[in-house]
């Protein structure tokens, strides 16, 4: 595989408004649009689960989840000239996917766009030239957002547009966010914007900055941010675009469980390197964090270790970490622990296969948190509330990780009811 995978994505592909996209279906619409033009003109374009889930950087292995990304991009329409970027061209709106088609069989997909939109994909009048192996290896759906709309801009040459100035509302549009979440702008800010920004400056080809535009007089409200971006070498040598490039095989994806990167022909995953800043990624450490793998601690456990090492230790934080993940100063054992809760959760669903319950709970893991804000945060204080009634004076099922496997257990619950009650109508 290449390097750098570039597609050039029309401007309306990437300033749209369409609200609650999960950074799999972002990363999905940059595929099929490097699909087709790859192939040209076609009255159908085809592909496979194989290839898809290695460009976009998706480990899930349930094809039902695939199945539902696609269907949500069925039923999602482009607004073109969303921004005005253009000022010359005509206003237009067309749905995304005209159709799609996966055969279980061989993974083999078929999907068709509108003539009108393969005309805008292969022949953009205003694009961005956008590196999809980059943006694969980014985890925030903000940050996959944000990163296109300034690259949009960035890339022009010779440069005619600034970086347009964008009200709170643009911006909440722009993020997909409805207008009538994140009342205290810095609620949005610490969740949405820095979280994206911060992703961005670490990973990615351009160093961002905004500044907060006030209104004048009493009160000084914010009513909107300005944007300012410059091209950047990537220096983070364990940049999760390297990663997604290694041919890596099924059992060490399972290791990793998701988004991984290469370390002198060890992998450790991306969720574990964000927990160590950035001046301690040194070679030591990598290497008890490799000890750890290889004797069969999981990313919990390291997480958990690095986590507390980092923030307890008053000096020498990297002899503190090391000792730390050899001694096990979190003060459990994560694996013992995780045992106990996947036995559980194996008794109150009833399930037939262990296997096939571990891939369900993946998938709603990743489903809870591809959700809006609003509906996160409601369904999280929802699974709070039971955890404590269920489990009085026991501050271990308030922690963050046994709530969201309570939401990721109620996800599957209501899903369950919704697909007998589908079953029913038929």
């Amino acid at each position: 595989m290449k390097k750098d995978v570039i597609i050039r994505k029309h401007s309306s592909l990437i300033q749209t408004n369409i609200k609650e996209l999960t950074l799999i279906q972002r990363k999905l619409i940059n595929y099929l649009i490097y699909v087709v033009q790859k192939n040209g003109y076609k009255d159908l374009y085809e592909t496979n689960i194989h290839e898809l889930k290695k460009m976009c950087n998706i480990s899930i292995t349930d094809t039902l989840y695939l199945k539902n990304q696609f269907r949500k991009l069925s039923e999602i329409s482009i607004e073109f000239n969303y921004l005005n970027k253009d000022k010359q061209e005509t206003w237009q709106k067309m749905t995304f996917l005209a159709s799609v088609e996966i055969f279980l069989g061989n993974g083999r997909i078929e999907f068709e766009f509108s003539k009108k939109l393969i005309e805008r994909i292969l022949k953009p009048k205003m694009y961005s030239a956008l590196n999809i192996v980059l943006i694969a290896g980014l985890r925030s759906s903000y940050s996959v957002i944000l990163y296109e709309f300034l690259r949009d801009y960035l890339s022009e040459v010779p440069s005619k547009h600034s970086i347009p100035f964008l009200t709170v509302n643009q911006l909440k549009e722009l993020m997909g966010i409805n207008v009538n979440e994140y009342q205290l702008f810095q609620n949005f800010k610490v969740r949405v914007l820095d979280v994206a920004i911060k992703e961005i400056n670490e990973k990615a080809d351009i160093h961002c900055d905004y500044k907060l535009i006030k209104m004048s007089g009493k009160g000084q409200k914010i009513i909107g941010v300005q944007f300012y971006a410059r091209k950047q070498e990537i220096k983070d040598q364990f940049n999760l675009s390297e990663g997604i490039l290694t041919q890596y095989s099924s059992d060490i994806e399972q290791k990793a469980k998701g988004n991984i990167i290469e370390n002198k022909n060890e992998f450790i995953a991306q969720e574990i390197i964000m927990e160590i800043p950035e001046k301690y990624r040194i070679k030591s450490l990598f290497e008890e964090i490799n000890k750890k793998i290889k004797e069969g601690k999981n990313v919990n456990y390291i997480k958990l270790n690095l986590k507390y090492a980092f923030k307890k230790a008053n000096e020498n934080p990297l002899f503190y970490a090391i000792n730390a993940l050899k001694n096990n100063y979190a003060g459990f054992d994560i694996e013992i622990e995780e045992k106990k809760i996947l036995e559980k959760k194996a008794q109150s669903v009833a399930v037939k296969d262990n296997e096939n319950q571990k891939k369900r709970e993946e998938i709603a893991l990743n489903a809870i948190r591809s959700l809006s804000p609003e509906k996160y945060e409601n369904l999280y204080e929802e699974a709070k509330s039971l955890n404590v009634k269920e489990n009085p004076g026991n501050s271990f099922f308030l922690n963050n990780l046994m709530i969201e496997i309570r939401m990721a257990k109620m996800y599957m619950e209501k899903s369950e009811r919704n697909n007998y009650q589908s079953s029913d109508n038929d």
